[in-house]
Parts: structure tokens; sequence; C-alpha cells
């Protein structure tokens, strides 16, 4: 008799998890998280930029002081961190899990960028993706009751993107005039089971579609199609 309840109880519970799905992608939220807080650090091209203005802050040194672009790119993600708990009043022992990545190889510049904090660690490898896929890990996670507060966060730096991905530009390659550039710069969100702010009541997560790009200095024609609904 127990454990035909049990069994009852577990199928119950089952067919509530699944009314949180919208279709094969998308999951709506029961109490949607709330993103309390966000800061952003960029270097001095970015400030230059037309949202220069909403960065916390603009770095006109891509080193940093740092001995190498992967040590500027830690220092980067750091700090976007510290000011995005700062401006909600967080310390690191109040984050249950901060969810983040970068370009590098075994996401070095997030491993080295957040240890001083000591909070637990869910490291992601989504490229330009990292951002959204860090803030949708710490929304499903606290919408399912696993923690209250998290951080999301990713970074980049044109140098280190060019030496893991095309050519160091110690080696003094041409670029095409087409070419992209990867940003330099990190941006955190803190996410909470409550409290001010926008909050977000659903994602929606991407399927890998190939289009054939083959050129891989047209970063943008490979990430153009995600943002247009695709039709037969």
């Amino acid at each position: 008799m127990a454990k035909a309840l049990f069994i009852y109880k577990l199928r119950g519970m089952i067919s509530m998890a699944k009314t949180k799905k919208s279709g094969t992608q998308t999951v709506c939220f029961e109490n949607p998280p709330v993103i309390i807080s966000t800061a952003a650090v960029s270097g001095a091209k970015e400030g230059e930029g037309p949202i220069g203005q909403f960065f916390d802050t603009i770095v006109k040194d891509s080193m940093w002081g740092e001995e190498s672009w992967e040590k500027a790119e830690s220092k980067f993600m750091e700090q976007a961190v510290r000011t995005a708990m700062d401006k909600c009043n967080r310390t690191p022992e109040q984050i249950d899990y901060i969810f983040g990545g970068d370009l590098l190889n075994q996401c070095t510049s997030t491993n080295y960028g957040i240890r001083s904090l000591e909070i637990p660690f869910i490291g992601l490898y989504g490229a330009c993706s990292t951002m959204a896929l860090s803030m949708s890990m710490a929304a499903m996670t606290i919408d399912g009751g696993y923690a209250d507060t998290c951080a999301a966060v990713t970074s980049s730096h044109f140098c280190s993107a060019e030496r893991q991905f095309r050519f160091p530009l110690e080696y003094g390659g041409q670029r095409p005039p087409g070419a992209q550039w990867t940003a330099t710069g990190s941006g955190c969100a803190i996410v909470s089971a409550s409290g001010s702010g926008p909050v977000i009541d659903l994602i929606t997560t991407g399927k890998i579609v190939d289009m054939g790009i083959k050129d891989a200095n047209n970063m943008g024609a490979a990430m153009a199609p995600v943002s247009v609904k695709l039709t037969p």
C-alpha cells in the first residue's frame, strides 16, 4: 500500500513538472525569477559605441595592467560580478550558484575570474549564447526550488578570442574588411526568487541548425538566422 501510494505521488509530481513546458522548447515559470541587478564592463572600443553610456565600467587599456589578454579578461569578469552584487547589496555568501563561461578552452577566464568569490560554480560553454544560457539555467534552478539567488555571467576579449579561433595578434595577419570583432567585456546578472526588477516569465531553448556557413571570419552570417523566424 505504501509503495503504491509513493508511486502515485511520484506520478503526480512528474505530471506537475510537465505543465511547465509549452511546446517542445519553451519552459513557463510558475514563480518567475527576478533580475534584481545587472552590471557590464567593456573595453574602449565598445565604450565608444551607441550603448556605451549604459556600461558600468569602460576600460581604456585592454590589458588592464595584466600580463596577458586572458588575465585581463578574467579581471573584466570579476569586476562585472562584484559590481552586480554591490548594486543589489549581495555578498558572495548570499549567491547559491554562479553560472558562467567564456570563449576559451576550459572556460579559463571564468575559472580564474571568479575563483576568489568562492561561489559554487557551474561552467557553461555556449559561445555567443552563454549569457542567455546562463540566465536560463539560473532561472530554472531558482524556479525549481534549488536556489534563491544565482549569478549569470559571461565574458569575451577580442585579443584572446583571436588567439583562440583565428591568428594571434602577434602574427600580424591581415583581417578581411568584413570580419567581425569579438567584444571585449563582461556582463553579469543577479537572478533571485524575489525582489524588484524585470521578471523571466519563460525561456525558449534553441536547436542546432547548420546553415552551411564556411567563412570563419563571417560570424554574423552564422548567427543571424537565430534572430529571424525560418519558414519552409
